[in-house]
């Protein structure tokens, strides 16, 4: 009642003001006695402002109100895609973990007197399969969202057969596994002096004619790149002295001396030298000559984490020429001559470097052929082949069993042409090749190639590559929903444990413990025992 006396109260106070500002005023502005009576229009004019500031202020509102909701739905959508990431990293960690308790559980099985013969069958059976998990991630993650097991040969409902909670949330997401072993660790040359070996390695990398247009740009300062320009300023920005690197044409160390900050700018706020360990290889940009055209080629080839030699199972082409122009034999007459090498025979030899060339883009395209498994199922149940290839064993699922495969393969590839042209279109190097250069495309009804004319140090190529199960893992993990989508980047070590732990050694009990520390070693020991494995190395959120 109050509210309402009030109210009007103030309408009929409106009213009068109006009355009172519409009426003539005196003086000046009276009006004459033949004057016309008309009203002045001025409450007219009040309410059109009035109507028009309100319309202004509702549709403000109604903006404002809009683009709040519409904040508040984006940011719910960020944070389910969030998760949808995160949990796509999390189920890959647990896929991948299961890996190594496979083989430690068929380990185990196999030995000792209570072993029975099914269990010897089957830790002989995981040993020499070399079976990799990490290849069916995508393919598992596709049930988790969906809730369907899918294969080239059927699917399944796995909601009809009674599981449930998989595929019954909105949103999805996808998961890309991939092993760091294949790669190079620039990481090694964090040394005072440069191992001989691990140069060699790296230049063998970039020795291949077609990245000639790579090194043939001049850097700010205005000088010409080369190869041998561009690593040695890589390495002087790795390594743990301040003493510049030379390295000559043929990849080898003509000596030291000069200040390695000689490319570098001077000014406070200028990239400088890391002499350092890399922690992500994007801080390969600050070393002058690394151009985008550089990182853009070789950025995947390369990682910070300590991997040991490249696994043949995930290693790409500049791998693999590396490889093999490394271990090329030297002809019986050349080798009197001392300043004949395997990588000069690479880098002066067009015969060899084609050679080298055609023979490692057809172990790329093994590499890749059987990096998907479903292709190699169909492979095996469309074809009346047991083996791939013809040194492959029976029934593989992975393209090197062990390093040993590595010289068979390329036996096999040289004595058939027919087989090495079919490789040959897997590998998405020679695709693009072909793409650029069609007159490069190999006839596979008919294929020629050129007269193989050099061999490989077997020794030297298996001493050169690993074929064992891979432990630093990068996962790139993409969280979809609505609009809004959620990148997560990370690298795990498998080989670790989640928290860092004393070293075994330290853990030894010695004959000066007291009983709490002997009680302490004892309890980290079983903690050492029974704590999961996968230190999480990098973490990156997009």
């Amino acid at each position: 009642m109050k509210r309402d006396r009030k109210t009007n109260a103030l309408a009929h106070a409106t009213r009068r003001v109006i009355d009172a500002v519409d009426r003539p005023a005196g003086g000046l502005f009276r009006r004459t006695p033949g004057a016309a009576s008309r009203p002045r229009g001025i409450a007219l004019m009040l309410t059109l402002i009035t109507v028009t500031v309100l319309s202004a202020a509702v549709v403000e509102f109604a903006y404002s109100t809009r683009v709040n909701l519409n904040l508040s739905v984006n940011s719910a959508d960020k944070l389910r895609s969030y998760y949808l990431a995160r949990s796509a990293v999390n189920l890959s960690q647990l896929l991948v973990s299961f890996q190594f308790a496979l083989q430690s559980e068929s380990t185990e099985a196999g030995r000792g007197q209570d072993s029975d013969e099914m269990a010897q069958l089957i830790s002989r059976a995981v040993r020499r399969s070399n079976f990799q998990l990490y290849q069916y991630v995508p393919l598992l993650m596709q049930t988790f969202s969906s809730g369907k097991l899918q294969s080239p040969v059927g699917g399944v409902n796995l909601t009809e057969w009674g599981v449930e909670g998989f595929g019954e949330f909105a949103g999805d997401f996808t998961v890309e596994v991939i092993p760091e072993e294949g790669k190079v660790n620039l990481n090694q040359f964090a040394v005072e002096e440069v191992n001989e070996k691990d140069l060699q390695q790296l230049c063998s990398m970039v020795v291949d004619p077609a990245f000639d247009p790579i090194f043939e740009q001049k850097d700010k300062n205005g000088e010409t790149l080369s190869r041998a320009l561009v690593l040695s300023r890589i390495i002087d920005f790795i390594d743990l002295n301040t003493t510049a690197i030379e390295l000559t044409s043929d990849c080898t160390i003509r000596g030291q001396g000069g200040d390695e900050m000689r490319p570098y700018e001077s000014g406070d706020d200028q990239p400088k030298p890391r002499n350092a360990k890399l922690t992500h290889i994007a801080e390969l940009y600050q070393v002058p000559g690394v151009t985008e055209a550089f990182m853009r080629t070789f950025a995947e080839q390369f990682t910070v984490y300590p991997v040991g030699r490249p696994n043949l199972n995930v290693a790409t082409l500049p791998i693999f020429y590396s490889v093999l122009c490394r271990n090329v034999t030297i002809p019986p007459g050349m080798s009197q001559s001392g300043n004949v090498s395997a990588y000069s025979l690479c880098t002066q030899s067009p015969q060899v470097q084609l050679e080298v060339l055609y023979m490692a883009m057809a172990l790329d395209g093994i590499r890749e052929f059987f990096s998907d498994p479903m292709s190699v199922l169909m492979a095996y149940v469309g074809g009346t082949e047991s083996s791939l290839l013809p040194s492959a064993s029976k029934g593989q699922t992975v393209a090197f069993l062990s390093v040993s495969q590595l010289p068979l393969f390329i036996n096999d590839l040289k004595q058939d042409p027919a087989l090495m042209a079919q490789f040959l279109t897997y590998s998405p190097s020679y695709q693009q090749m072909v793409s650029e250069n069609p007159q490069m495309l190999i006839d596979p009804i008919n294929p020629q190639f050129p007269q193989w004319t050099i061999e490989y140090d077997r020794t030297g190529l298996m001493r050169s590559v690993s074929s064992q199960t891979p432990t630093i893992y990068r996962m790139k993990a993409v969280g979809n929903y609505g609009s809004s989508r959620t990148n997560i980047e990370t690298v795990v070590d498998f080989g670790k444990t989640i928290r860092r732990l004393p070293d075994e050694k330290l853990l030894t009990e010695d004959i000066d413990d007291d009983e709490q520390v002997k009680d302490l070693k004892e309890a980290l020991r079983e903690l050492r025992e029974t704590i999961p494995k996968g230190r999480v190395l990098y973490w990156s959120e997009k």
